[in-house]
């Protein structure tokens, strides 16, 4: 998911810390084989290692920005890498590619980023009809706990700390739920970037999203009324099943039959 008005080079740098999802997507497309449709790419976190493995990635998202410094970032890799990946500029409820993908790919709780049920269904139903009839179309979202979140808002929980070998700055990351909408389901939070220079100084960053959370039984009938049927549900990146405590869910879905 992607601040409102992050510049693209600041989010990649704030998001370079995040990597543990990408050996499953690479397997994912290793499976499958590509072209890959990659939604909301943002600056190609997972395009460009996909491409890297040889596989062609069509990378859609919604701003121009961000395909912008895609684009910068494919010209430092060697040709071939570079030619595998096209950039699509569109809106991820309303998009036509003129063709279908054995795999579609919506990583890092992308799908949360649409609050309302018309907007995910528009997502959904256009991801069907790129969709092979063999396809899969994989995503995570968080597992809900809206009591949990209650009962932590305004608290400040610590998150990943990394250091930038490139410029020399350390992040150190966290977050704070700020308010829940339980009759829509959606929670308003913000991520802190604490930016610690070589000198020592620091730069603190806000990052406020509002974000949906669904549960598991709301993912089916959206999927259902969007003409696709899940085929598994993971409860990690390592293939581990949903179960109580797990902090995430991985949909794997395809055409319904």
């Amino acid at each position: 998911m992607i601040a409102e008005g992050t510049p693209p080079k600041r989010f990649a740098l704030e998001h370079a810390h995040y990597d543990e999802d990408l050996p499953f997507w690479r397997s994912l497309a290793g499976e499958h084989g590509g072209p890959v449709l990659d939604l909301g790419a943002a600056v190609g976190r997972v395009a460009i290692p996909l491409a890297r493995d040889g596989h062609e990635v069509c990378a859609l998202d919604a701003s121009p920005g961000m395909l912008a410094e895609l684009e910068r970032r494919l010209q430092l890799e060697i040709p071939d890498v570079g030619a595998r990946v096209r950039c699509v500029h569109a809106d991820l409820r309303d998009f036509s590619l003129g063709r279908t993908f054995p795999l579609a790919l919506m990583p890092m709780n992308t799908l949360q980023a649409l609050l309302t049920r018309t907007d995910q269904l528009a997502c959904l139903r256009r991801i069907r009809a790129h969709l092979d009839p063999a396809g899969e179309f994989v995503f995570d979202v968080a597992v809900p706990d809206l009591d949990a979140i209650e009962a932590q808002l305004g608290a400040v929980a610590p998150g990943e700390v990394w250091h930038d070998a490139d410029s020399g700055v350390s992040l150190v990351h966290s977050a704070r739920f700020d308010r829940v909408d339980r009759a829509a389901g959606n929670v308003a939070f913000t991520a802190q970037i604490d930016e610690i220079a070589a000198d020592g100084g620091v730069t603190t960053h806000l990052r406020p999203h509002v974000v949906h959370l669904f549960p598991p039984t709301e993912l089916w009938e959206l999927l259902s009324d969007a003409g696709m049927e899940v085929r598994a549900v993971l409860g990690d990146f390592a293939g581990g099943p949903l179960e109580p405590g797990a902090e995430r869910q991985i949909v794997r879905c395809g055409v319904a039959r």
